[in-house]
């Protein structure tokens, strides 16, 4: 019976800068959420000898680790011989492993050059597991009473593997406090620490607040964690847009406009299309979102939206006025039922003392309403029109029943 985990990330790019890392965060929470805590979290270099020592000290009885990165078929990939040569082992052609990455390269019409089929070479007494949506199996060794689990790293892949590789390593979900999430839209972590203060003393809990722009994870356990879900659903009311770990404010919203059978239209200036790329980023966007205009410049603002001139000339881009034309622009422009827009001043130039750096004006339409709403927004500029982005489409999420 497994106990507890740890996790080996390896890649010079992630210590670089040049790659961000998600399999720590993924990882963590999916494991925690099967009684099995990460303990410990390494990231190393694609130096074997640094491999190998983080994979081997990282290793104890009843401990899962998980390797992730360096498992490709060039020569700069070098986990799997690394993990071999920290418990002594040799590879082996797998003809398992080789059948997953011969079918693989065909599949994807790559042919067979020897080169790919290092990716069937494995630690001897190791096991392979299909890759579902890549070619470099999973690999499953047991070491002891521990075992250590190597995946690609690219997150397509290890999301795909992770829960493959554990079930064939006989990890069991074991039984423990049950994590869960609430996740906010609009509000500052500040403010909701001291607004559920005295929920969580009610219900003996400390919550974790997980801020990002625009949104924050509150994520609790023990106990009292139902009681604490409960009473803040009450509290925050549409606030909150979901309680999955991973399902995001886009999604919540498509879900909402789906069962209500009607389509959204979006019309950005300082956001330059970011409420449209996360949207579409959301498997099956097609049957609710109809697109979108992109208008940055006063010019396009006019002849594209049809804002009035007077209406830039008195009131400015960045206003009240301004966002509503845009709303009401992109349900003419497109038929849809709903639409959001967004205006503001992102920085970090452009602000004035009536309309400093982070002024955002936001504004929906759908059937007979319409609503702008002003936000000041803090941060840098990508904090800024991500922010915007979630305060849009939180409002939108609000409105719908």
């Amino acid at each position: 019976m497994f106990s507890e985990a740890a996790l080996v990330l390896v890649g010079d790019e992630l210590l670089s800068g040049r790659t961000r890392d998600v399999n720590l965060h993924r990882f963590s929470g999916l494991l925690a959420e099967m009684g099995l805590p990460v303990v410990l979290a390494r990231v190393v270099r694609d130096v074997p000898q640094e491999i190998s020592a983080a994979v081997k000290d990282s290793l104890c009885d009843e401990r899962v680790v998980i390797v992730t990165g360096g498992m490709g078929p060039t020569d700069d990939d070098l986990t799997v011989q690394a993990v071999a040569d920290a418990f002594d082992l040799q590879l082996v052609r797998s003809s398992l492993a080789e059948r997953m990455v011969r079918e693989k390269q065909l599949e994807y019409g790559l042919g067979i050059p020897l080169s790919a089929l290092k990716q069937a070479d494995i630690p001897d007494g190791a096991l392979p597991v299909l890759n579902p949506v890549g070619i470099a199996p999973g690999i499953v060794l047991h070491v002891g009473s521990g075992v250590v689990i190597c995946i690609p790293g690219v997150p397509r892949e290890s999301s795909a593997l992770i829960l493959p590789c554990l079930k064939k390593a006989g990890v069991q979900p074991r039984s423990a406090n049950k994590v869960k999430f609430i996740r906010t839209w609009g509000l500052k972590e500040n403010n909701l620490f001291d607004d559920l203060k005295d929920l969580a003393k009610k219900n003996s809990i400390v919550p974790a607040f997980l801020p990002s722009p625009g949104r924050v994870d509150i994520k609790v356990s023990g106990a009292g964690a139902d009681g604490f879900v409960e009473d803040v659903m009450r509290r925050l009311g549409s606030r909150v847009y979901s309680f999955l770990r991973d399902e995001t404010l886009e999604e919540a919203l498509g879900r909402k406009l789906q069962l209500a059978g009607l389509s959204l239209a979006t019309a950005e200036s300082c956001t330059g299309g970011g409420i449209g790329s996360g949207i579409t980023a959301v498997p099956g966007a097609s049957s609710w979102y109809v697109g979108g205009v992109i208008a940055y410049s006063n010019h396009l603002k006019i002849s594209l939206l049809g804002v009035k001139e007077k209406t830039l000339e008195v009131y400015g881009a960045v206003s009240e006025q301004t966002a509503l034309e845009m709303a009401r622009a992109a349900r003419r422009i497109t038929g849809s039922d709903c639409s959001l827009s967004v205006t503001g001043i992102a920085g970090p130039g452009g602000g004035t003392d009536a309309k400093p750096v982070g002024t955002v004006w936001t504004a929906l339409s759908c059937g007979e309403v319409e609503k702008a709403y002003l936000w000041r927004l803090g941060g840098e500029r990508e904090s800024v029109r991500e922010g915007a982005c979630a305060r849009a489409l939180g409002t939108l999420f609000e409105l719908l029943p």
